[in-house]
């Protein structure tokens, strides 16, 4: 799907309407963390990664906990999280269930779809990912210590995370691409390693001891699966490295910074 120009100024009116609440009142929630800020990619040099910087309606956010307690993080003033989690079917593959597995949608102010966070039974395998440029690769240290000590038990280990941005012509992706676009995806990402030098050493399946988990930037509607899409498409490069480097993506670089694993265990009944 398309980023749009009337979700661009959505975006620039929900940081000016937190602007404005910052001068009458105080947060109840503590800050969100946010990346360090860097220099933007040249715009041809494929491997130079920048940060935008910190979103200025960061101090503004509240904090959502799902409801078994797996995951944690903090959104603008004005968001809401839609909570589509359900007790999973038993999987033979995996051994496991049927369990609680946690799928929610975070909407900013007009309803627009965000950011998407689900959850499956899984292991810690991934698969090899291509190589595509990353304008985006700020450091996240999404796990508390119980998390990373549920994933120790499992044999797994907890590697250095960030919030990946990637971008790539978007025929890439998509074999309906038109002509000159480009498109972009970010997520939550750990470091894994490479089966072989042109995969890319990091995978966006966290492995979580007792579960995979995934965190992505959608874009305004759903994919072909009626699921949130999280490719977002461009007329061209320039906007795409646009979007990149203005305060849509540093909103969600600092909402992805404020993700923490808590190492709850997944539930057999619903909570």
């Amino acid at each position: 799907m398309s980023r749009t120009a009337v979700r661009a100024l959505r975006a620039s009116a929900a940081v000016l309407a937190a602007l404005a609440l910052a001068a009458c009142a105080q947060p109840a929630a503590p800050a969100a963390p946010s990346s360090p800020a860097a220099e933007p990619a040249p715009t041809t040099a494929p491997t130079a990664s920048a940060t935008p910087e910190p979103s200025a309606s960061a101090e503004l956010w509240r904090a959502f906990e799902s409801q078994d307690g797996a995951v944690r993080f903090a959104v603008p003033e004005g968001w809401s999280v839609d909570d589509r989690s359900a007790m999973g079917e038993a999987s033979e593959m995996y051994d496991r269930g049927p369990g609680w597995l946690n799928e929610l949608v975070v909407l900013d102010g007009d309803g627009a779809q965000m950011l998407w966070y689900r959850e499956a039974y899984g292991t810690d395998f991934a698969d090899c990912r291509p190589i595509y440029e990353t304008p985006i690769k700020a450091p996240v240290d999404p796990y508390s210590p119980e998390a990373r000590a549920v994933i120790e038990q499992s044999g797994g280990s907890a590697g250095p995370s960030f919030v990946l941005g990637e971008l790539a012509e978007a025929s890439t992706w998509s074999n309906d691409a038109a002509p000159g676009a480009w498109s972009t995806t970010m997520g939550m990402t750990t470091t894994i390693d490479p089966s072989h030098e042109t995969c890319l050493d990091q995978t966006g399946v966290l492995w979580l001891g007792n579960r995979i988990a995934e965190v992505s930037v959608t874009a305004d509607g759903a994919g072909a699966a009626g699921e949130p899409d999280t490719t977002i498409d461009f007329g061209s490069e320039q906007l795409a490295r646009d979007w990149f480097a203005g305060e849509e993506a540093a909103l969600l670089v600092d909402v992805l910074s404020s993700f923490e694993f808590t190492g709850a265990p997944v539930l057999e009944e619903a909570p």
